[in-house]
């Protein structure tokens, strides 16, 4: 059995696994030192720390973005999860409305229709 440090060779002397290598055209191979003030490098700092990303991938989007895109908020997270799974449950519905006769699943396919309708409003309303 191998251990964990040991390499796993395949064909002529190459690793397998790991990242695969970036074409040229998005390797980032061009490094620039850029020097900050106090206040600027805390509020980068501040930025990187809210957006949840390193230092240098924040300054990366900055200078070619012009903005940070920030992540979704813990809330927008949970109900696009629980968006998910209604449609998951509104899609075994259709497919019991295809197999038995659709009257049988009408009214929970109608609840399930207004609970999705709602949270795709309270999403919007946080994004």
């Amino acid at each position: 059995m191998k251990s964990r440090t040991q390499a796993t060779v395949v064909g002529s002397g190459q690793h397998k696994g790991g990242r695969p290598k970036l074409p040229s055209g998005q390797k980032r191979n061009c490094p620039v030192k850029v020097n900050f003030d106090r206040k600027n490098y805390g509020r980068l700092l501040l930025i990187s720390k809210e957006a949840g990303k390193s230092l240098s991938e924040t300054v990366y989007e900055l200078a070619v973005n012009g903005y940070v895109k920030e992540p979704l908020s813990q809330g927008a997270v949970h109900a696009l999860r629980a968006l998910a799974g209604m449609a998951n449950n509104l899609n075994q519905l259709a497919h019991l409305g295809h197999i038995h006769d659709p009257v049988h699943i009408a009214e929970e396919n109608s609840r399930l229709s207004k609970e999705i309708s709602e949270l795709i409003v309270k999403l919007n309303e946080q994004v």
